[in-house]
């Protein structure tokens, strides 16, 4: 098995709030990634506008009360560290050439990170990426199945 010490892993917004969500199959994955990551001392970094994007879908999608939605973000806190958006990401993403301009400002969120990998469902977005993007289920197959 692949040394998973200290590994970096960014989770893309869209895959935290599978969980958020439970948008069924996804959010498991998502939830098995977070049990193997504590434990194999695997941090799980995500950009900081994950939590108010986090909100504002399960207020709008879910309907979910403002004191859940804050109880659903606390709980979540402390499980992931948040690389903060700062105006040097904001032009480097609106100059990157990514078709998609937050999944830009996610990845150079990610480039922050030493060593790390993306997590999305969304890999055709991250195209001109550097670093290894995958699937939560390609990552989970890769490294529960070992």
């Amino acid at each position: 098995m692949k040394n998973t010490r200290n590994r970096n892993i960014f989770l893309d917004a869209d895959v935290i709030c599978d969980l958020w969500l439970n948008r069924g199959h996804h959010a498991k994955n998502v939830e098995y990634i977070f049990d193997y990551a504590q434990r194999r001392s695997i941090i799980l970094h995500v950009c900081s506008y994950t939590f108010a994007i986090g909100y504002y879908l399960m207020r709008r999608d879910k309907n979910t009360p403002h004191k859940i939605a804050l109880s659903v973000l606390e709980d979540m806190f402390p499980k992931v560290k948040c690389v903060p958006v700062d105006g040097a990401i904001i032009q480097q993403a609106m100059k990157s050439g990514f078709g998609d301009y937050e999944d830009a400002i996610q990845y150079y969120c990610a480039l922050k990170i030493p060593g790390c990998e993306i997590i999305t469902r969304n890999t055709k977005d991250f195209a001109l990426s550097n670093v290894p993007v995958l699937t939560p289920r390609i990552f989970l197959r890769r490294h529960l199945s070992k």
